[in-house]
């Protein structure tokens, strides 16, 4: 006895194309809602700092390019804690602001290679043509 299944052989498969952009969307639906609602296994920020992200990376800017200054780039504490007192922030603020973020990898990143680039621009700024301002070019001679 030939056995075939009503349902798949009463249609053409022309009939089964609705069928199945119907289920297709729904699975990129169903994927896409699993995907916002899961952590992807990287860690996030533990709750709130005291100190916004602008705040902590004008900061660590300041004590960087200060720290520039001094051999092997070893801020000492008087100067560190005078950063501090003109920025309004205390020590404490800062550790809490990485104890608070430091896991969130994206995050934190993002604030290094903010402060690295910051900090750059700062100790190393472009030279500038005395007459009209525009950087040099490589291989042009002032004058």
């Amino acid at each position: 006895m030939h056995l075939t299944t009503p349902f798949l052989s009463s249609r053409s498969p022309s009939a089964l194309a609705p069928l199945s952009l119907a289920v297709r969307s729904l699975m990129i639906a169903l994927l896409t809602a699993l995907l916002v609602g899961c952590d992807l296994g990287l860690p996030s920020s533990e709750g709130e700092a005291e100190l916004s992200r602008d705040q902590f990376v004008e900061t660590y800017v300041e004590l960087r390019v200060a720290a520039a200054g001094w051999e092997g780039a070893q801020l000492p504490e008087e100067e560190r804690d005078r950063i501090l007192a003109e920025q309004q922030i205390s020590a404490d603020q800062l550790r809490e602001f990485v104890h608070v973020h430091g896991r969130n990898v994206p995050f934190m990143n993002g604030i290094w290679n903010e402060v690295s680039e910051r900090v750059s621009a700062r100790l190393d700024p472009p030279d500038l043509d005395e007459e009209d301002g525009d950087p040099l070019t490589p291989g042009q001679v002032e004058g």
